[in-house]
């Protein structure tokens, strides 16, 4: 294919109740055989099973996630009755596990973790759907074909697809932005290399950026994703493509490390961000005008960018491409264009009818109605087909919980009013700057001349086996948590220890088997699969 033409159960206790209050009630044998089949008796319609997170967030006055108005208007205007099963969104993984091993999982499994997905696939516990989708599928079938990508990418070892995808239009994830009125101050430039880097950080925690007389600022943050980010910045991920070869990199850690614990012995850093598990403290900083340069989520950098400009008026932020290293200049990681999301349980009962389902989810009038609500409730329609919402704050309460039911609905259809998740037409001063920031980040990180380091995105990396799956996250783990310490720990543990310690474990753990399992794996499907400089190229027609 070319790189750049992809388009962009009921259980058995539920049924057993049903069919035992039909007879009750006195209904005739026709009805009884319908429930035990599968139907609900109601118009003839079929039941599913479909996975929902919960994640706490629902309104009261909208009901549960399991029954609210969006599951009613599914029932009403669906081929099938679905009946929602929540799925406890911090704990999924465990509430799937529980579901599978007592014969209760939803017929159709939406779940974002696609590593969670293929360990499904490896225990046996997902249907194929080739032929299902060519027997009894015209939408999804349809999407297919314009999007081959999410057949390659759905498609496990065994030469069968088994994963359902979202496909919409690459999103910015990972952020870095610099107070541009400090930069200004000081008579300093953006940073355009890790060494400039380092000497504007300095400056931000040394040299009384904002003025008060107090050493009270710091130069950056290292708490939560932002260590990642500077790894990005250094080309240290775990298997990178070099010399036309997947290889386990080492050589990445000890710079990336160094510049670390440089920051951090010097005073410019926070030297309580290792106990910044989640971000916050770092966020509080950049709210309050005490951080120079703040990696982390656009959206977490938006939500502060407010508190910061109602704080201080006169702050001026502007985002910033990551700086080059010896390794080359690279980007954060970005959410693709294309998402695998969801399989079909192999004990579903009536496949066809999940089937069914899904293709009513990905009907273009299904996305526009979940994206803008109901015409006259939630919207207007304008003389030039544009959707004016009627009262955001009512929209906010009646369809700020829906993201999760359109987990792999096509997206890149969808016309969005918004930029950096703000009304583009909005005429709020701190709405127009921040637009102007997400824009320029657009422009900075979703450039395939500049990609995130990985060989292809953390969701599309190939399935492992179990002994495998273990090596890599253990591989993983064990280098953030030993160069963690190296960074905090002076001379007593230094980062040249902490590499040889990592490496050591590595190989101790069966390092060496998966990467002779990656090396092969790269030579095979080197010309097939999906690679990270292809992600930001992708064309929907």
């Amino acid at each position: 294919m070319g790189k750049n033409s992809w388009s962009k159960k009921v259980t058995g206790g539920f049924a057993a109740v049903m069919a035992l209050s039909m007879v009750l009630s006195g209904c005739g044998t026709n009805e009884k055989q319908s429930a035990d089949s599968g139907e609900s008796g109601d118009g003839g319609k079929k039941e599913v099973s479909v996975s929902i997170y919960d994640r706490g967030q629902i309104p009261k006055e909208e009901g549960t996630y399991s029954d609210n108005r969006w599951t009613k208007w599914i029932n009403e205007n669906g081929p099938v009755n679905a009946k929602f099963v929540p799925i406890p969104r911090n704990e999924s993984q465990q509430k799937y596990s529980m579901l599978f091993a007592s014969g209760d999982a939803p017929d159709l499994v939406l779940e974002y973790d696609t590593d969670f997905l293929n360990s499904l696939w490896a225990q046996k516990q997902l249907l194929p759907l080739d032929d299902l989708v060519a027997n009894n599928s015209t939408e999804y079938k349809a999407l297919l074909e314009k999007v081959p990508a999410l057949k390659t990418l759905g498609t496990k070892p065994d030469g069968k697809m088994y994963l359902i995808g979202m496909v919409t239009k690459p999103e910015v994830l990972g952020a870095m932005v610099i107070r541009q009125d400090w930069l200004d101050k000081l008579g300093l430039e953006v940073p355009q290399t890790v060494d400039e880097l380092y000497a504007v950080a300095d400056a931000f925690a040394n040299q009384d950026p904002d003025g008060n007389g107090v050493k009270d600022t710091y130069g950056i943050n290292l708490s939560q994703f932002a260590t990642y980010y500077i790894d990005a910045m250094f080309q240290n991920e775990m298997f990178i493509v070099e010399n036309d070869q997947l290889v386990r990199q080492f050589d990445r850690i000890k710079p990336a490390y160094d510049f670390k614990k440089k920051l951090f012995d010097n005073g410019i850093v926070d030297k309580d961000f290792l106990s910044d598990k989640n971000g916050q403290k770092a966020e509080q900083d950049f709210a309050s005008g005490k951080l120079g340069i703040y990696l982390a989520y656009s959206t977490v950098i938006s939500k502060n960018f407010d508190t910061l400009k109602n704080t201080d008026p006169n702050a001026k932020v502007t985002a910033m491409a990551f700086p080059e290293s010896q390794f080359g200049r690279f980007g954060p990681d970005f959410n693709p264009a294309l998402q695998m999301t969801g399989a079909v349980n192999a004990n579903a009962k009536d496949p066809e009818a999940v089937m069914q389902y899904i293709d009513f989810m990905v009907t273009p009038s299904t996305v526009e109605t979940f994206a803008n609500g109901i015409e006259g409730e939630n919207y207007t329609k304008e003389a030039d087909g544009t959707m004016k919402p009627i009262d955001e704050a009512k929209n906010e309460t009646q369809m700020g919980y829906t993201n999760d039911y359109r987990m792999f609905m096509p997206k890149y259809i969808l016309n969005d009013n918004k930029i950096g998740g703000r009304p583009a037409d909005s005429t709020d001063p701190i709405d127009q700057e921040w637009i102007a920031i997400a824009q320029e980040m657009d422009k900075l990180y979703l450039d395939p001349e500049h990609p995130h380091p990985g060989f292809t995105h953390a969701k599309f990396r190939p399935s492992l086996d179990k002994a495998m799956t273990t090596t890599f996250n253990d591989g993983w783990n064990t280098m953030n948590d030993t160069m963690a310490k190296a960074i905090v720990s002076g001379d007593a543990y230094t980062v040249d220890q902490g590499v040889e310690d990592v490496k050591k474990s590595w190989y101790a753990s069966g390092g060496q088997a998966l990467e002779d399992w990656y090396k092969q794996w790269y030579q095979d499907n080197k010309d097939s699969w999906i690679f990270m400089k292809e992600l930001y190229t992708m064309k929907f027609e």
